[in-house]
């Protein structure tokens, strides 16, 4: 079977053999190339195109969709639908030009679809990449927001959802007229229709879009700008209403954002660095270690100080020596740094940390995610773990030192108690974004920069299941209370708004 569906006049001609062949052998500029999938740009009679080609995906690829339960995609009809949708709702998109069907078996019918090129366009990630983002007025750059979100509403209010909604595929009119502003939904290869988009969606869409545009710096205030445009509510009634939505998509953002480190102790040497990783792996003997991109030159430097113990303890500041771990300040190339090593304290201790990571890798990973929330912590350097038969040994975790005054010492030199107030509730209500627990929250765990800086993450741990996290927000919060019963000002005051929140 051979469907072929023509739009446009100045494509007419190449139906005057064979009309598949012919779209499938265009020549033009390649875009993107996949496995099964090709994108080219091509030109007649000075018009541009986009052709998107599907060859066959076979009953594999199709199965293992299946099995993770997911929609495979198959073909250029789901966009050919979606792009038709879209158009019957009056949302902006690229304008379907032709489009082709060959085949009755799904996993070896082939397809194509062509559109033409958006004029006078960029893409919101080169938008923000080229800086032209920070000539905005403030009012323009609110209008922004407001457009992007009402885009993204609309497309959502009429049954569908993109499934790769990130920056790249959201285009912008160059013009920037904000009166008028006019934005597309591009690459719809994998959207969904239905009658009503489940929340689920919602938010896969939605933490998809914010994970793209975490790199730009995207404020707290953008970022309630955003869901108060999408849900058209104030802000009361998008904390009150759409509380737990707004954490959903946060959450879902974070993960995205994170996943590429978070994973990569585990990732082969042989695989590709993660587009937002600022890390690299590396693995030698009998010890893996992930070390910053920056401070690769300083590798050794780091290395030689884990490796003799007494020579970290000679040459630098003990902090602090116990059976379970050691802190030592050191000074290498005219900078101050912390290495903490973990200690496995005897056999008993080494079988339950078994099926566990290493406070090590907690310390690092805590970092990840706490820096994603917009919370600030002492700058991750070197991770690095010695593996034995029952699993990792010892471990070590090295930061930049902290040249900022520590909280405990802060509050008995008589600092602002509003402020001091301010940034511990600031604190908790970031954590809740994101399910995290500290640990150990007293304040001699923390310094004070404008905001609040962790340390001493080991013991921190992220959960997925809000009726668990509960719990461990409320013993962080107590925690807190508890190492501020000497400062009666400040204890009241917090107790007050951390109850409320």
């Amino acid at each position: 079977m051979e469907k072929i569906k023509y739009l446009d006049n100045n494509l007419k001609f190449l139906s005057k053999v064979n009309s598949f062949k012919a779209f499938e052998s265009i020549e033009g500029e390649v875009f993107r190339k996949y496995e099964n999938r090709i994108t080219k740009k091509f030109q007649i009679k000075q018009k541009g195109y986009f052709i998107k080609f599907h060859g066959p995906v076979g009953w594999k690829e199709i199965f293992k969709n299946f099995i993770q339960i997911k929609a495979p995609v198959i073909g250029a009809q789901r966009e050919y639908d979606a792009l038709t949708h879209l158009a019957q709702n009056e949302i902006n998109c690229p304008s379907i030009k032709a489009f082709g069907l060959k085949g009755f078996n799904p996993a070896n019918s082939s397809s194509f679809l062509v559109t033409e090129e958006l004029y006078g366009t960029i893409s919101l990630e080169d938008f923000f990449l080229k800086g032209m983002h920070e000539n905005l007025s403030f009012q323009e750059k609110k209008s922004l927001i407001k457009k992007v979100a009402e885009l993204i509403r609309a497309m959502h209010d009429s049954g569908l959802n993109h499934r790769d909604l990130y920056l790249c595929h959201i285009h912008i009119s160059t013009q920037l007229n904000f009166d008028n502003l006019e934005l597309y939904l591009i690459d719809l290869h994998r959207a969904q229709l239905r009658s009503k988009v489940p929340g689920r969606w919602l938010v896969k869409d939605l933490g998809g879009f914010l994970h793209s545009i975490f790199q730009f710096n995207l404020t707290e205030r953008d970022f309630y700008r955003f869901m108060m445009a999408y849900f058209n509510c104030s802000l009361r009634e998008l904390n009150q209403i759409h509380g737990y939505q707004i954490k959903k998509i946060l959450d879902r953002a974070f993960r995205m954002y994170l996943k590429p480190q978070l994973l990569r102790p585990f990732l082969s040497i042989k695989k590709d660095t993660a587009i937002n990783c600022n890390f690299s792996i590396f693995h030698e003997d009998s010890r893996k270690y992930i070390v910053r991109k920056d401070q690769e030159e300083q590798k050794e430097d780091f290395l030689k100080f884990i490796e003799d113990e007494d020579l970290l303890i000679n040459s630098g500041e003990v902090i602090k020596n116990e059976k379970g771990h050691l802190i030592v300040k050191v000074r290498i190339l005219d900078r101050d740094y912390f290495i903490k090593k973990y200690r496995i304290k005897g056999f008993w201790h080494a079988i339950s940390r078994i099926l566990k990571s290493t406070r090590a890798y907690n310390s690092w990973q805590a970092t990840l995610w706490l820096n994603a929330a917009g919370i600030k912590t002492a700058k991750p350097i070197l991770l690095c773990e010695d593996q034995g038969i029952l699993g990792a040994k010892n471990s070590y975790f090295v930061t930049e030192s902290i040249t900022d005054q520590r909280l405990d010492i802060a509050i008995n030199q008589d600092h602002d108690s509003d402020f001091i107030v301010s940034i511990i509730n600031a604190f908790f209500k970031r954590i809740s974004w994101i399910n995290f627990k500290h640990g150990d929250a007293k304040t001699s765990n923390f310094f004070v920069n404008k905001t609040l800086v962790a340390i001493d993450l080991d013991t921190s741990n992220k959960h997925y299941l809000d009726f668990l996290y509960i719990d461990n927000l409320s013993r962080d919060k107590k925690r807190m209370l508890k190492s501020l019963k000497g400062y009666n000002k400040i204890y009241s005051k917090l107790s007050k708004r951390l109850r409320r929140s």
